[in-house]
């Protein structure tokens, strides 16, 4: 009987260890487009995300009501930096979804937002979170995901 029990709880662990598993088939990675800029310019902040075979990242500029979630980024208000117009997404892709009947934006394998601000004070610190969905052209499987961002600027004179 004891042998009995020690082979459902192994049983058990393996099984519960296989099912959390996480998936992740995208990596963020964010940098600024320029090493120590001085008060009042204008930089870029990009945010990269490498994408395995076979998945999809959803833009954040989308025209539809009802579809996959798009990307969306929140900056944390802040008087040391000022952002300047909307994230932009870089080489997106359109296509027909016929699960929503929508035209989607989309990247395959490499995605990029940049949003410009403008350093308002020395050493800005710009905080904020993404949130986003991917999803594989294999069978149809979704993650949802999102995660925090600092970018720490240092300033010159």
């Amino acid at each position: 009987m004891k042998n009995k029990l020690v082979l459902v709880i192994l049983g058990l662990l393996t099984y519960s260890s296989v099912i959390t598993q996480i998936i992740k088939p995208d990596r963020w990675s964010s940098k600024v487009s320029k090493d120590n800029p001085k008060q009042g310019e204008i930089i870029d902040l990009i945010f990269t995300v490498k994408l395995e075979d076979t998945w999809h990242l959803y833009s954040n500029i989308q025209n539809y009501d009802i579809g996959p979630k798009p990307t969306e980024f929140k900056f944390v208000p802040n008087n040391s930096y000022k952002l300047i117009g909307d994230i932009i997404p870089i080489n997106t892709r359109k296509e027909y979804d016929e699960v929503f009947e929508v035209d989607i934006n989309y990247f395959e394998n490499t995605a990029e937002f940049r949003q410009k601000i403008k350093i308002i004070s020395k050493d800005p610190i710009i905080k904020g979170t993404y949130e986003y969905q991917v999803c594989t052209t294999i069978d149809g499987k979704c993650i949802l995901g999102d995660d925090e961002f600092v970018f720490k600027i240092e300033t010159t004179k």
